[in-house]
């Protein structure tokens, strides 16, 4: 009896230990590419490469090969930096990038001090006000339109042509936002600048605003995907990707990190790619990519299912991993309807092994690098974890605020699940 104990202290150490490796190992990964020299991951600067090259030395640390002769697979892009200036100034007040303000990532390049024409629920909501006031010439002059508490149910159109169409051409449009600031990047370049100010910072007598915006379209733009290979027993492959990109930088100081989004992620497939490494035996061939351009449109995983390094036929299962960061309401499993056999194998797993809280199931969605595979007829599921934890897109998904709630146990729960098949 006394050494059934110590044996079962012994196996209990042990697994402990691998949990603290496992995660120590993803920080590690998090803190690295989330860091300032990598500038939020995005093109700025020609920080793809590098990361690029950080992933494949993890690759090669973890024993896992090139499927041919480069872990690399090249593309172009094309794509709106704002990597330049970036000053916004109300009444002779800067404003914080990424806390007060954020600049849409379609915008034109704007420097000058210019009057502001204010659009609120006063003038919106008078028609005779508000057409005499869209007959000026707004050429040299800045909107800022305010919805909040406006009456009429049939502006939602205008809005929209004003903000994002700049149908009255100003010299730019700053719209007042009651939500969180999010960032996107943009494919595409528009002949004008949106800016959006949090509330918070809005007066509602405002003078002047002071602009000194810079941004280049970049054409052709050459990044890659990273892609590794583990020689399994048969030539079908199981397959788990993550998106190493995110959405860059707002001037030369503001970066986004995208700790959730995609760092966990990275971390997430690195560490399998480890586990997968150090199991003696493998039956099926296990393929780890790391896609570029997905927050541009899902354009590595589009550029990769157009040319598959390895067949999509001979892909047993894929599963794609975005945003799994925390986890303490569960995970939510993308496809799971349609492959309805393999969600109840997870699920099974999971409730077997007391590993998550809640396994959610959803449709089908074009939302993450899983779905060029979907519809190329690769069964695959997008796997995103659920919780408290809500930094999106913004300068506060740091590495310091992301909880890693269940990190250990999604990574248990999808090594178990690859080895079902």
């Amino acid at each position: 009896m006394k050494a059934n104990f110590i044996i079962l202290i012994l196996l209990l150490s042990s697994f402990k230990q691998t949990i603290s490796q496992n995660l120590a190992y993803a920080k590690t990964i998090i803190n690295t590419v989330c860091s300032e020299k990598y500038h939020g991951r995005s093109y700025d600067f020609g920080s793809d490469k590098p990361l690029a090259e950080y992933i494949v030395e993890e690759l090669k640390a973890n024993k896992v090969k090139p499927y041919k002769k480069s872990y690399y697979q090249d593309f172009s892009i094309n794509y709106n930096s704002l990597s330049g200036n970036n000053l916004v100034k109300i009444n002779g007040s800067t404003l914080k990038p990424g806390e007060d303000y954020i600049i849409s990532s379609f915008s034109s390049s704007v420097s000058g001090k210019y009057p502001v024409i204010t659009l609120d629920k006063k003038i919106i909501d008078d028609s005779v006000r508000y057409r005499e006031l869209i007959k000026q010439d707004f050429s040299e002059k800045i909107i800022l339109i305010d919805t909040a508490g406006i009456k009429r149910k049939d502006f939602i159109q205008a809005y929209e042509l004003i903000t994002i169409q700049n149908y009255l051409k100003a010299k730019a449009i700053i719209r007042i936002e009651d939500k969180n600031l999010i960032f996107y990047p943009s494919q595409i370049a528009k002949e004008f600048t949106l800016i959006s100010i949090s509330r918070n910072c809005y007066k509602e007598t405002i003078n002047s605003v002071e602009l000194d915006i810079q941004s280049r379209y970049i054409k052709s733009y050459q990044t890659q995907n990273v892609i590794g290979y583990l020689k399994g027993e048969t030539d079908t492959c199981l397959v788990l990707t993550a998106h190493y990109d995110h959405i860059g930088c707002m001037g030369y100081d503001t970066y986004f990190p995208g700790a959730n989004d995609n760092a966990s992620g990275i971390a997430m497939v690195l560490n399998l790619a480890k586990m997968f490494s150090e199991q003696k035996k493998l039956k099926y061939s296990v393929m780890f990519i790391f896609f570029s351009g997905e927050e541009l449109g899902l354009l590595g995983s589009k550029y990769y299912t157009e040319n598959p390094l390895f067949p999509l036929s001979k892909i047993k299962f894929m599963i794609n991993l975005d945003m799994v960061g925390s986890g303490d309401q569960g995970i939510k499993v993308v496809n799971g309807t349609i492959f309805k056999k393999e969600f109840d194998r997870l699920t099974k797993i999971n409730n077997e092994n007391n590993y998550l809280p809640d396994v959610k199931i959803r449709g089908a969605a074009a939302n993450s690098d899983h779905y060029f595979f979907y519809v190329n007829g690769v069964k695959s599921f997008f796997i995103y974890t659920l919780g408290t934890y809500k930094e999106y897109h913004n300068i506060y998904d740091k590495p310091e605020n992301l909880p890693l709630t269940e990190f250990e146990d999604l990574l248990r729960l999808i090594f178990d699940f690859e080895n079902s098949f």
